[in-house]
C-alpha cells in the first residue's frame, strides 16, 4: 500500500507537468501536494509562455525549449513506469503536442503502461501521425499490448518510411483522382510516387455510392478485376520494374556526398531509400489481406487504349478497414509512360497469343475426347440394344 501511495505521489507531480503540455491554456493552478520541482515548472512555464510555437523572444529560448522537452519526457516516463492505466488518457493527450520527441515519449509511456483491446479505438488514430518516426513508435507501442484487436491493428500499421519531418497529405486532385468528402488521408498507406493514396471514410460517408456515380465500369470483385485485366496489370508491373532497375543503376553511378555534409548526405540516402522501397511499397499496398480488408471491390474510373490493349489507368479499390472499423478506399493510377507500357506489352502480347493457342488446343482436345466418349456410349448402347434383341429372339424361339 505504501509503495502504491509513493507511486501516486510521484505520478501526481509528473502529471502536473504533463497538464502544462497538454492544456497550456488552463489557469496555473496550485501544484499537487508534495511537488518540490518549482524550477522545473518555471522552465516549462517559460517554454509555453514565450517559446512554444513562436519565434524566440530571447536568446535562451532554444535552451528553454530543450530543457522543457526533457522535463516533460521525464514526466512521461514516470507515468509510464507506474503501469497505472488511470493515466492512459492523459498520456494520449500528449499527442496534441507539436514536439516530436514528446509524442514519441508518450508512445513509449503507453507501451510501458500496457495497452489493451479496450483501448484500440483511442489508440488507432495515433497510428496516422504525420511524422514517420512517431508512427514507428506508435506501432512499437501497440505491439506491446495484448488482445486480438491490438494484434490486428499492429498488422495493419506497417510504417514504410522514417524521419522526423512531418509529411503533408498528397493532393489527389493533381492526379485527377476524386476524394470522398470528409475522408481522412492515411500516411503509411499512401505514396503518390507509386500511384496509391489511401483514405478512411468517416461518419455517414458512402464511398460506394460516391464512386459508382463516377465510374466507367464496375463494381468488380477484386479477384474478378485482377483476372479481367491480368495482362494489363502485368504490363504495368513490368514497366515499373524496368523503371526501378534503371533508377537503381543511375544511383550506382552517383558518387555519395561527404557524410560530413549532413543535408546532402541525407538527401542522397532518401533517394536511395526511395528507389529500394518503391517496389515493396506498391506490392504491400496491393495485397489486400482478407483479415484486414475483407472482400474489396473495384470501380474503374478511367480506361485508355495504349497500343493493342485497353488499360484501367485510374481505378479505386473499396474495402472495409477492419482494424480501424470503418470503410476505406485506395485511389490507384498508372505512373509509367505509355511508351514504357508499349515496350512491356510487346512481350506479353506474344505470351497471350501462346496462351490462346494452348487454350484452343486444349479446347479442341476436349471436344475430341467428348466426341469419342459420346461415340463410345452410343456404340455401347447399340450393342446393348442388339444383345437384348438377340436374347429376346432366342427366348421366343425356345418357347420361354
Amino acid at each position: 500500500m505504501r509503495q502504491r501511495q509513493m507511486h501516486r505521489a510521484v505520478s501526481a507531480i509528473a502529471l502536473f507537468t504533463l497538464w502544462l503540455a497538454v492544456l497550456p491554456g488552463l489557469a496555473w493552478a496550485a501544484p499537487p501536494s508534495g511537488d518540490g520541482s518549482s524550477p522545473r515548472k518555471e522552465t516549462v512555464k517559460k517554454y509555453f509562455e514565450g517559446c512554444r510555437g513562436k519565434a524566440a523572444k530571447e536568446a535562451t529560448c532554444d535552451k528553454i525549449r530543450k530543457d522543457a522537452v526533457e522535463i516533460l519526457k521525464d514526466s512521461l516516463m514516470t507515468l509510464g513506469s507506474t503501469a497505472d492505466r488511470a493515466y492512459l488518457p492523459d498520456v494520449v493527450g500528449m499527442f496534441k503536442s507539436e514536439e516530436v520527441d514528446l509524442r514519441i515519449a508518450a508512445a513509449d509511456a503507453i507501451g510501458m503502461i500496457g495497452p489493451q483491446d479496450s483501448d484500440t479505438d483511442m489508440l488507432a488514430p495515433l497510428t496516422n501521425d504525420p511524422v514517420p518516426d512517431v508512427r514507428q513508435a506508435v506501432r512499437q507501442m501497440i505491439s506491446r499490448g495484448k488482445g486480438t484487436a491490438l494484434t490486428l491493428l499492429t498488422e495493419r500499421t506497417m510504417p514504410m518510411r522514417t524521419g522526423r519531418t512531418p509529411e503533408t497529405p498528397a493532393d489527389a486532385a493533381k492526379f485527377a483522382m476524386p476524394v470522398v468528402p470528409g475522408s481522412t488521408y492515411l500516411f503509411d498507406s499512401s505514396d503518390a510516387a507509386v500511384g496509391r493514396l489511401s483514405y478512411a471514410a468517416k461518419g455517414k460517408s458512402d464511398p460506394a455510392s460516391f464512386f459508382k456515380a463516377k465510374a466507367k465500369k464496375g463494381p468488380f470483385k477484386l479477384e474478378e478485376f485482377q483476372e479481367k485485366y491480368r495482362y494489363q496489370l502485368q504490363d504495368e508491373q513490368e514497366a515499373l520494374n524496368q523503371a526501378q532497375e534503371a533508377a537503381a543503376k543511375q544511383m550506382e553511378n552517383v558518387k555519395p556526398p561527404d557524410p560530413t555534409n549532413t543535408q546532402a548526405f541525407m538527401e542522397y540516402m532518401e533517394k536511395v531509400q526511395s528507389v529500394q522501397l518503391g517496389r515493396s511499397m506498391r506490392m504491400q499496398l496491393d495485397m489486400y489481406q482478407p483479415n484486414l480488408f475483407g472482400s474489396p471491390t473495384v470501380y474503374v474510373l478511367e480506361e485508355r487504349q495504349i497500343g493493342q490493349r485497353s488499360y484501367p489507368t485510374r481505378y479505386v479499390v473499396l474495402y472495409q478497414d477492419k482494424s480501424l472499423k470503418m470503410p476505406g478506399y485506395r485511389l490507384s493510377w498508372m505512373t509509367v509512360p505509355d511508351d514504357t507500357i508499349k515496350t512491356a506489352q510487346a512481350a506479353s502480347i506474344a505470351e497471350e497469343k501462346e496462351e490462346l493457342a494452348r487454350n484452343k488446343e486444349k479446347e479442341a482436345l476436349k471436344k475430341r475426347e467428348e466426341a469419342l466418349e459420346a461415340l463410345t456410349k452410343k456404340k455401347d448402347a447399340a450393342e446393348k440394344k442388339q444383345f437384348k434383341k438377340g436374347q429376346a429372339d432366342l427366348e421366343k424361339e425356345l418357347g420361354f
